[in-house]
């Protein structure tokens, strides 16, 4: 049943996995780790230029490369080159990673974890990015996680709003939420973000030509959050599409990110 769920919504992302071109192979350690329901998931952790305030888990949004995006697209760059180690993995189905259940969130906590063994000591900061973003917010909401910050940018408020413009698989997810409503709650951040705990800050980021993740979701995600007002906050970045705030928005994006860590991982580094 997962199989043919999956295959609804993922089949087109669903690609073998190739190192992305330009991005050398020496700066990056394979860790081999298990998700909650034991699957093999593959990530790949690179190590900060210089030493190291904290290690920073990256997970992907729904393309094809998986956890190349984020090599690829200078994210792991800046801040490497800021002081912070980087984890990236593939979801579950996604990549290289063995296939499983819908437990996208439990995939998250698992790869923080595995971050966190091989940097002991060092604070763990999450950046999510579309459906990383989206299921990230789940992830904070599931105790034991080891995030102490968390950068959410593009994320959904819910699978039905995010698919809504496709109609087989927007009725398919009203078909789960009727058949299995415990899952469809797991796995729709809008009713997880109020729950939200053992975080010091959190930077939700939307861009303002974003039609698919507009930033109206992250201002309906802001407000149901009950974190501290000074520990939460939403940045709109101006003219920025979806996946590419970090090309558009260029040196602001990057110094409100850093920012951010900074201030939000000190008390713990």
């Amino acid at each position: 049943m997962y199989a043919l769920l999956k295959k609804a919504f993922f089949s087109r992302y669903q690609k073998p996995w190739s190192w992305p071109e330009g991005v050398p192979q020496d700066q990056w350690e394979r860790v081999l780790f298990r998700n909650h329901s034991g699957k093999q998931m593959v990530g790949l952790l690179a190590r900060a230029h210089g030493e190291a305030r904290g290690t920073v888990v990256i997970p992907h949004p729904m393309v094809a490369e998986a956890k190349a995006f984020a090599m690829r697209s200078g994210h792991a760059d800046f801040l490497r080159d800021a002081g912070y180690n980087v984890f990236v993995f593939d979801f579950n189905g996604f990549g290289e990673s063995e296939s499983g259940k819908f437990e996208f969130p439990q995939d998250i906590v698992a790869g923080g974890n595995a971050a966190a063994e091989r940097a002991p000591g060092l604070p763990v900061a999450l950046l999510g990015i579309s459906m990383g973003a989206g299921y990230g917010v789940c992830a904070l909401d599931t105790p034991g996680h080891p995030f102490r910050a968390a950068v959410l940018e593009s994320a959904f408020t819910s699978l039905e709003e995010f698919w809504r413009r496709y109609k087989f698989p927007y009725l398919v997810l009203r078909g789960l939420g009727v058949v299995l409503p415990r899952l469809a709650r797991e796995l729709r951040p809008i009713d997880r973000v109020g729950s939200i705990a053992g975080v010091t800050g959190l930077l939700f980021i939307h861009g303002d030509k974003d039609s698919t993740t507009p930033p109206a979701m992250g201002e309906r995600l802001l407000a149901a959050c009950t974190l501290p007002a000074d520990q939460r906050a939403l940045w709109v970045a101006p003219g920025a599409r979806h996946l590419r705030t970090l090309q558009q928005s260029g040196d602001e994006y990057r110094q409100r990110i850093l920012a951010f860590l900074d201030h939000s991982l000190a008390p713990a580094a």
